[in-house]
């Protein structure tokens, strides 16, 4: 009797150890690498291409997936919604907060960064107006293209990590590429 119970104490220290562990160890490291992996995604420079893929379409009228790809990208985290005409393929980005709160630096490599995405995963797509409480931006295709050797091939995963992503912090090159292709307006 004495040993069952010994045996049944251990069994009961060991699942109480167990049952800290995964509490206080491995969930709130999930929680942190879930975390990460969230502000990562506000990054144009860090943001996984591959949460977006499954939002490639021939075409813009689909507004769910182009709602559903906008609140993938860096700047989802800023209220927005949206309005597209199909008779000019154009999609209208309207964001709920001015450009200043957002941070100017941020706000155009996230600009360019959406635009490049926006237009090589929707083939129709041909001009992007972004709309912020006191400022507004347009973007055509041709000036995004324009900003890459082979567009075409943009999305293949190396030429988005040298073409796209590693551009991106670069401070230098956010300025002249927005100076280049995204007029105000």
């Amino acid at each position: 009797m004495k040993n069952r119970n010994r045996i049944i104490i251990c069994l009961l220290v060991i699942g109480i150890a167990l049952f800290a562990a995964v509490e206080f160890i491995v969930i709130p490291h999930n929680n942190a690498e879930q975390d990460k992996y969230l502000a990562d995604q506000q990054e144009p420079a860090t943001h996984d291409l591959n949460s977006i893929l499954k939002y490639k379409n021939k075409y813009m009228g689909n507004a769910s997936n182009v709602g559903n790809l906008f609140y993938h990208l860096p700047l989802s985290n800023v209220g927005m919604n949206f309005e597209l005409f199909s008779d000019n393929f154009e999609l209208v980005v309207n964001y709920k907060d001015t450009a200043w709160n957002i941070g100017e630096e941020k706000m155009k490599s996230a600009l360019i960064y959406n635009s490049t995405a926006a237009f090589a995963l929707i083939d129709n797509l041909q001009i992007i107006d972004y709309n912020f409480s006191g400022a507004s931006y347009q973007v055509k295709r041709a000036d995004i293209e324009s900003l890459y050797s082979n567009f075409s091939n943009i999305l293949e995963q190396d030429n988005w990590s040298n073409y796209v992503q590693s551009k991106m912090d670069d401070h230098q090159y956010v300025e002249a590429a927005f100076q280049r292709v995204i007029k105000t307006k």
